[in-house]
C-alpha cells in the first residue's frame, strides 16, 4: 500500500541568539532578566518581518522566508539595540563586578559570519561597563548584522545558513564565608565551641569578636579558604562543642544566602555572612 509522505517547512527561521550564562546558577543559565527593544530597532524589526521571541536565558531573532526581502532595498548592515534589565536583587552580590549599583553593561558583536561571545575576554569584566547615572544594573546590546548580504538584500539572502549564537557569560563573585553565632543570654566558654564538617575532618577554634550595628555581640569564625558564591553548596558544616562525654552538642549550619553578602573595606574582602542563635 502506498502511503503518503508530507514534509513540513516552516517559512520561519531562527537565525540569531543571544544567550547570557552565569556560573552562580547550576545550570549555569542567566534567566532572571527581561529583554527590551527600543523603539527603532523595534521598527527595522518589522520592517525585515523579523520577529523577537524570548528564549530560557536571553532572546532569539526569527526571520521569515520571503522572496521580498531578497530585494536590493534590504541589502545594508542592519544594526539593532537591545536592553535587558537584571531582575535578580541578588545580581551584584553574586556577580564579579565593580561592587556598585549604578552601572551599565554594554556588548557588542565584532562580526556577523560565526558565532562568538560579545567581551574579549573569558567572563564579562570592566571592559564591558560603564558608569551611569541611572539606578540599578541594566545592559545593552548592540548587534550589527547582514555585513555581506547573507540575510537580507541578495538572491542568496534566502539560502539556510547557520543560526548565529552569540553568549554573554558572567563569573560568580568570590567570598569568604562568616559565620556568627550570638545569644539573648550571656554565652558561657565559647572557647569550647567549633566549627567541622560531616566527618569530624577538621576541627576550626579561631574566632573573634565584634559588636554589630544594632549592638548585637556575635562570636565569629571566617573560613579560611575563598569560595565562589553558588545556588547550591555541597559541603555540610557544623558547629560542636567540646565538653563531657554525657553532653553532646551539634547544630547544622545554613548555608549562606547572597542577599547577606557584603564588602568589608578595612579587610578588602566579600563576606557571605550568616547567623546563628546558640
Amino acid at each position: 500500500m502506498l502511503k503518503n509522505n508530507y514534509t513540513y517547512v516552516s517559512n520561519f527561521s531562527q537565525f540569531v541568539s543571544v544567550n547570557l550564562y552565569h556560573s552562580y546558577y547550576k545550570d549555569n543559565l542567566l534567566r532572571d532578566l527581561e529583554v527590551v527593544v527600543d523603539q527603532e530597532t523595534s521598527t527595522l524589526l518589522q520592517s525585515y518581518g523579523i520577529l523577537i521571541r524570548a528564549i530560557d536565558n536571553g532572546f532569539a531573532l526569527i526571520t521569515k522566508k520571503d522572496a521580498k526581502f531578497e530585494a536590493n532595498s534590504f541589502a545594508g548592515a542592519l544594526k539593532l539595540k537591545f536592553v535587558f534589565k537584571l531582575k535578580n536583587a541578588a545580581f551584584l552580590n553574586i556577580t564579579d563586578i565593580p561592587y556598585s549599583n549604578n552601572q551599565k553593561f554594554v556588548f557588542q558583536n565584532t562580526q556577523d559570519l560565526s558565532s562568538e561571545k560579545l567581551h574579549p575576554e573569558v567572563y564579562v569584566d570592566e571592559k564591558n561597563i560603564q558608569n551611569t547615572d541611572e539606578d540599578g544594573l541594566f545592559g545593552e546590546i548592540y548587534l550589527s548584522l547582514n555585513s555581506k548580504n547573507q540575510f537580507f538584500g541578495s538572491e542568496s539572502a534566502g539560502e539556510t545558513l547557520d543560526e548565529l549564537k552569540y553568549s554573554i557569560h558572567f563569573a560568580a563573585r568570590e567570598v569568604k564565608f562568616r559565620y556568627n553565632f550570638y545569644s539573648t543570654e550571656p554565652i558561657v566558654d565559647f572557647e569550647k565551641y567549633f566549627i567541622t564538617d560531616e566527618q569530624n575532618s577538621f576541627k576550626m577554634k579561631k574566632y573573634d569578636t565584634r559588636v554589630l550595628a544594632n549592638g548585637t555581640l556575635v562570636y565569629y569564625f571566617v573560613l579560611e579558604d575563598s569560595v565562589l558564591v553558588s545556588q547550591n553548596y555541597s559541603s555540610k558544616l557544623y558547629l560542636k562543642k567540646d565538653d563531657d562525654f554525657l553532653t553532646y552538642f551539634s547544630v547544622f549550619l545554613p548555608y549562606p544566602k547572597p542577599s547577606t553578602i557584603n564588602f568589608d573595606a578595612d579587610k578588602n574582602s566579600f563576606f557571605n555572612d550568616v547567623f546563628v542563635k546558640i
